[in-house]
């Protein structure tokens, strides 16, 4: 207490010293800016005359203000006026102008400058120099030991009647040179030198009981605040600091919250007087600042006792309504024009009832959460609401402060007695729900009370759900949370309905109330699936509302539907999270053999067409009656996540297929399985584009193509690298031709010719290159992995070669590169030749390169015979049908 009563009074010092001498030019504003005009006037005048312009003499006429006039003087001016004409201004010209200007600019900074070094900081030091004096004054009374502290203290009073008296006699002076800022001086020095006075006597030399110091320093606080009419902000500033500082300095050695806070609210109340009487409003925010500050240094210091509540609550509640009865009416009649006034007066009403809400809830947190607690503050709840109805503009977001701090407040009570809870929950819950749906009607914003209906229905149903599920409202009542989340989402249809029937189309904001009224709906009936439904069911359920909400934006036109099925998506692909990080966790597991602590039973593995295949229905006819009235991204988006379901669901009942009696998260699919679901995923996308294509949706054939580039993913990264039957044990089957090679690298060449066929209608030339390559791949594939199927049989991965494979491969391919080269010319296809013209030059490396190290006797002998005659048949037949021209083909010169 001692080190805030030491800086409570070194503040207090220095204020005095400086708030005194601060340049408030507001102050004195009206009148600068007359002296300001008067000179200006008479600067305007004696340029024209210096000029050879003649005035009229209306015009030049020596003014006085109206207490000084004379009537005749008055009606010599109007006479004189009338009979006079008006005064030509064309004979300024702008050369005058410019000249007149130079020189107002010259003189204006001159006077500047020498008014502030010459007039304002003689005034600032001298006042400084007084208070110094005062204090040696002091400093050597004691040092010297010349004066009693009786008598120190009655001087000081003397001393500082006599600066305020001196301050009033030059205020009074009405040709005192610069007087206002030096009555100011005296004054603020006078205020300070009594309040120093005040609490020396009190506190420093205990010779006056608190009481009666506490009732001084309070008379000095009032001589301040009325002082200040007269003088100006400063001086209501050092009253507005020695009125806060006072109880600290008095002090007290049984102090009473109700004393000290009766105290406070007149010492407020007096300064928003003046405030308001003045329009001092800036100097409004830092007095509820201070009220605010002692209100916690009671709450959170030693002195704080449960009985205390009602008196702060009051206190808060009495400022509040001081602070809007003092700026309200103004705010409304009289700041309209004035934007920055508006901004600190709405600053000023959101601070104060802002504030006393968030204290009020700090205060029932520190008594316990009585009952007087939660009356208190239902009480300023009411006002709250009533302010926001009657100025919706001012005090618009009160009742929502006051919700959000109700709600903490509920959050945050911890009491056994969950009767008391569920009641005062209830309570609150109607206060908010119900004043915010009856205002709604009867305001100029309705949706500021729509929006409060909305929120406070679905935040205090969240509340008390996570509160009292656990208790005999969760417990002995059967789906007591689902039940009343249904029935808040019926009472939010019930609002809808009648906000699309009572209220005109034309109406600005109907789309956004219907908006707010349909999201509630939504809400609460989401949360009710959440709770009563299990997990697995969850998401086809979400996926059913989204459906549901697609066909109620067919027949009624509210345009937040949309938005709302898009949020639906969002949460069906949210629930769907954890199982996609399964999938992603499986696809891991095939690409790199990699072992995961996988979960067993999930629902998606387990039953496909319930959680993927009916979700993806209902995204299909989502989709399609969002088509109705717009075709947008949304739809798209719907479009693309069902393909995606399908192809998921199909994988699964694949693998199902393969697998009846065995988990399939845990076993490996074999080689025919493979091919089989590459082939399904390869006619899936092919079904897609066809779709696309044929209903043009845009959407469904990018998947198509997407759906084809899986499949061929899958043929090159397991069938090519990864399970390769060369090098990876694969059964593939005893029949030739006829074998699990056909389905994986021959069918796969048909997918792949209509996936080109389709890129060539969308004119991407380099994709169609690139699928010609694919298709010799896999032909090429399929004729040799036969080849080393007749001579090995079902496994391919064997080690051992005889000569007649080796040239059984020259031969073959030799007749697949011959049969290129037909087909290309008779289709006239250079695609075709050219892959001709590679296998041959394959056939050629493999003969020279390996047949002629590794194969022996007339395998030998006849491999690069027939390749002899198969490369002298291509010169041949490519210069007969392919090149017709000889003499290109020969390069003769003319």
């Amino acid at each position: 207490m001692e080190i805030l009563l030491a800086l409570g009074f070194g503040f207090l010092f220095l204020a005095s010293l400086v708030l005194p001498w601060i340049n408030r030019s507001r102050i004195q504003a009206l009148r600068e800016e007359v002296d300001t005009m008067k000179g200006q006037m008479r600067g305007i005048f004696r340029f024209l005359e210096k000029e050879g312009v003649t005035l009229p003499t209306y015009l030049v006429m020596p003014y006085k203000t109206p207490w000084q006039q004379d009537s005749h003087v008055v009606a010599d001016a109007a006479t004189l006026k009338e009979e006079q004409p008006p005064f030509d201004e064309s004979i300024v010209t702008d050369s005058m102008i410019d000249n007149f200007l130079k020189q107002s600019i010259e003189t204006k900074e001159r006077v500047s400058f020498e008014q502030q070094f010459g007039a304002r900081l003689p005034v600032w030091i001298g006042g400084v120099a007084l208070a110094f004096a005062g204090f040696f004054m002091v400093k050597y009374s004691i040092d010297a030991g010349l004066l009693s502290p009786t008598v120190r203290v009655v001087l000081g009073l003397m001393f500082g009647a006599t600066l305020l008296y001196a301050a009033q006699w030059v205020r009074g002076k009405e040709g005192f040179a610069n007087g206002t800022r030096i009555a100011q001086a005296l004054s603020g020095a006078g205020i300070a030198d009594l309040y120093v006075c005040m609490f020396a006597a009190t506190s420093l030399y205990n010779f006056v009981p608190a009481f009666i110091g506490f009732s001084g320093m309070a008379v000095v606080t009032a001589t301040a605040v009325i002082l200040s009419l007269r003088h100006g902000m400063p001086i209501a500033l050092l009253g507005l600091i020695g009125g806060f500082l006072t109880p600290a300095m008095i002090g007290s050695n049984d102090p009473s919250a109700p004393t000290l806070f009766i105290y406070l609210y007149f010492v407020i109340t007096g300064i928003l007087v003046v405030i308001r009487k003045k329009h001092w409003w800036a100097m409004a925010i830092p007095t509820v600042i201070g009220a605010f500050l002692w209100v916690c240094v009671w709450v959170f210091g030693t002195n704080f006792t449960p009985s205390d509540s009602i008196t702060l609550g009051l206190f808060l509640m009495a400022v509040s309504a001081t602070v809007v009865a003092t700026s309200k009416q103004y705010y409304e009649e009289e700041s309209t024009n004035i934007t920055d006034l508006m901004k600190i007066i709405s600053a000023l009403n959101y601070l104060t009832v802002g504030g006393a809400m968030l204290l009020t809830g700090v205060i029932a947190l520190h008594a316990g959460f009585g009952f007087m607690e939660w009356a208190l503050f239902g009480f300023i709840s009411l006002g709250g609401i009533g302010l926001a109805f009657f100025s919706q503009k001012l005090y618009g977001f009160v009742p929502w402060v006051s919700m959000a701090v109700n709600a903490v407040m509920l959050a945050s009570w911890n009491t056994p007695d969950v009767h008391a809870f569920a009641l005062t929950i209830s309570i609150f819950g109607a206060l908010y729900i119900g004043s915010g749906y009856l205002l709604q009607s009867r305001s100029e914003r309705p949706l500021s009370w729509a929006g409060l209906t909305a929120a406070a229905s679905i935040g205090y149903y969240l509340i008390g759900y996570y509160t009292l599920c656990d208790t005999e409202f969760g417990i002995f009542i059967p789906m007591f949370w689902g039940l009343l989340a249904l029935i808040f989402a019926g009472l939010s249809t019930i609002a809808l309905q009648k906000i699309i029937q009572d209220i005109p189309n034309d109406y600005a904001q109907k789309q956004h109330l219907m908006a707010i009224y349909a999201g509630a709906g939504t809400a609460f009936l989401s949360v009710a699936l959440a709770i009563e439904l299990p997990r697995e069911f969850l998401s086809v359920a979400f996926a059913a509302q989204l459906c549901a909400m697609a066909w109620i934006n067919v027949k009624v036109d509210v345009k937040a539907l949309r938005t709302i099925v898009g949020i639906l998506a969002c949460v069906f692909g949210f629930l769907l999270m954890p199982q996609m990080i399964l999938l992603v966790q499986l696809t891991a597991y095939s690409l790199v053999e990699a072992q995961f602590a996988f979960q067993r039973g999930i629902p998606i593995v387990n039953w496909p067409i319930f959680q993927l295949g009916l979700p993806a229905l209902f995204f299909v006819a989502g989709s399609y009656l969002l088509r109705v009235r717009k075709d947008d991204r949304l739809v798209c988006s719907l479009e693309i996540a069902a393909i995606a379901l399908i192809g998921v669901m199909g994988y699964y009942l694949t693998r199902h297929a393969f697998h009846v009696d065995e988990n399939i998260l845990f076993v490996k699919a074999g080689f025919i399985e493979r091919g089989v679901i590459t082939n399904i995923v390869f006619l899936y996308g092919l079904a897609c584009l066809w779709i696309g294509k044929n209903y043009l949706r845009e959407a469904v054939r990018l998947s198509g193509f997407v759906l084809c580039g899986v499949a061929v993913f899958r043929i090159g990264y397991f069938d090519f690298i990864a399970y390769n039957p060369l090098w990876s044990s694969q059964t593939i089957g005893e029949v030739p031709i006829f074998n699990a090679l056909l389905l994986t690298y021959g069918v796969p060449i048909l997918w792949t010719w209509k996936v080109m066929q389709e890129l060539s209608h969308i004119g991407t030339v380099q994709w169609h290159k690139y699928g010609y390559g694919f298709i010799l791949l896999l032909a090429f594939t399929l004729l040799s992995f036969n080849i080393r199927q007749l001579f090995h049989g079902a496994y391919l991965n064997g080690f051992e070669t005889t000569n007649a494979e080796i040239y059984t491969y020259s031969v073959v391919w030799l007749l697949f590169g011959i049969a290129l080269l037909f087909f290309g010319t008779l289709k006239k296809d250079k695609m075709m030749r050219i892959a001709s013209l590679v296998i041959m030059i394959l056939t050629v490396g493999k003969v020279f390169v390996y047949d002629a190290s590794e194969l022996e006797g007339l395998f030998r002998v006849f491999s690069f015979f027939g390749l002899g005659l198969s490369l002298l048949g291509l010169s041949w037949f490519y210069t007969r049908f392919v090149f017709s021209n000889r003499d290109v083909l020969e390069g003769r010169q003319k």
